[in-house]
This record gives structure tokens, C-alpha cells and sequence, in this order.
């Protein structure tokens, strides 16, 4: 299990790293240094970390009303967790939407409570 949050968590920090690097040549954004990449992966690890805390507290429900009632009890804590760190390291990056957004993703890669639907076949 732990690795596949690992995979997950090193996964985004390669998406991550590469859009900072993209916006850079394409949009002429400053150059990412190695303090907001280090932003970047403490910010990402704290929302994987509470994706997967989350997720042990309250798994994943089938799809419906319950995920909904689930996110939105899951994201206030994760802004503002995200925007404390952007406080707290005066961060020229995106946590404020970087933690909610893999704490959210996060549940994915947990354990499965039960069977997934099945999608209908086309035939």
C-alpha cells in the first residue's frame, strides 16, 4: 500500500515539477529554483499525507451524494492547511490548490471498499 502512494506522491512531483518547468519556457514565468521545488514536494506530500490519513478515517463511498458530502468535509481543512504553508514559507507556488487537490486524488489509490460498478457493455 505504501507504495503505491509513494508511486502516486512521485508521480505528481514529476507532473508538478514539469508544468513549473513548461510555464517557464512557454509563458516566460520565472525559473522554478530548488526553494519552490522544495515548496512544491513538502506541499505534495502533505496532501498525499492527508488523502491517505483521510482515507483511513473516512474510506472512499461508492459514487453518489456520500462523495460529495466527503469532499466537502475534506476541503476546507486542505486549503487551509495549503494556505498555511504558503504563509508560513512565503511560497511563490500554488499550495493553497496543490494539498486539496492530492488530498482529494489520494483516496484512489487506497484500499477499495467493495466491488466497482461494472460498466455496461457495448455490443
Amino acid at each position: 500500500m505504501f507504495l503505491l502512494y509513494l508511486r502516486f506522491y512521485l508521480g505528481s512531483l514529476l507532473a508538478l515539477f514539469g508544468f513549473y518547468l513548461t510555464g517557464h519556457y512557454l509563458l516566460a514565468l520565472p525559473f522554478p529554483t530548488p526553494a519552490t521545488l522544495i515548496q512544491l514536494a513538502l506541499g505534495a506530500g502533505l496532501g498525499v499525507g492527508l488523502g491517505a490519513v483521510y482515507h483511513r478515517l473516512w474510506p472512499l463511498p461508492p459514487p453518489g451524494i456520500g462523495r460529495v458530502v466527503r469532499l466537502f468535509v475534506l476541503l476546507p481543512p486542505a486549503f487551509m492547511l495549503g494556505i498555511g504553508l504558503m504563509l508560513l514559507f512565503q511560497a511563490q507556488v500554488a499550495l493553497y490548490l496543490v494539498v486539496p487537490l492530492l488530498a482529494w486524488l489520494t483516496p484512489d489509490y487506497g484500499p477499495k471498499n467493495g466491488p466497482t460498478p461494472e460498466r455496461p457493455s457495448r455490443s
